[in-house]
């Protein structure tokens, strides 16, 4: 019966150590990242969505919940922009990705001009302030970038402008 008991343990204690917060930070942070940016659509009235081609190479489906932040064209705040909805990533695929957001603009004509600059992947004097909370397992963890060059960001995740 006790080694009974020591096996129960051990199973809990690999399973509790193997599904640690900071393994599935490390987890998301290595294995997955975006591919490309596929499309941006929408219009100032109802809100913009962002086509990402997205790499997921966990076992797991990781949710966006809730992401929101400052765009800032040449030093000047253009426009903060929120999730409308939360987004779910499919295990271990890559998959095109609808990120639906909500965009307040800021600024109108360096919104103009971002849009033409992004249109063109160009991200020169773009920058991005950005919080962000993602599910995993059970586990949430959230994420804050401070006004950061927009080529940062997308090389964190994993994208390189071509």
């Amino acid at each position: 019966m006790k080694n009974l008991q020591l096996i129960i343990i051990t199973i809990i204690a690999s399973l509790a150590v193997s599904c640690s917060p900071k393994k599935i930070a490390n987890q998301m942070q290595e294995n997955i990242s975006v591919v490309a940016i596929e499309n941006i659509t929408g219009s100032v009235s109802g809100g913009w969505v962002i086509t990402l081609r997205i790499q997921n190479g966990t076992t797991y489906q990781p949710t966006l919940l809730s992401a929101d932040g400052d765009i800032y064209v040449d030093n000047t705040l253009t426009a903060h922009a929120s999730l409308m909805a939360p987004v779910t990533l499919p295990k271990k695929s890559v998959s095109s990705i609808d990120i639906p957001l909500e965009l307040n603009i800021k600024n109108p004509l360096k919104a103009l001009s971002m849009v033409l600059r992004l249109s063109e992947k160009n991200f020169d004097n773009v920058e991005f302030s950005l919080n962000t909370t993602i599910e995993m397992m059970g586990i949430k963890k959230s994420f804050a970038i401070d006004r950061t060059p927009a080529t940062g960001i997308l090389n964190k995740l994993g994208y390189t402008a071509q």
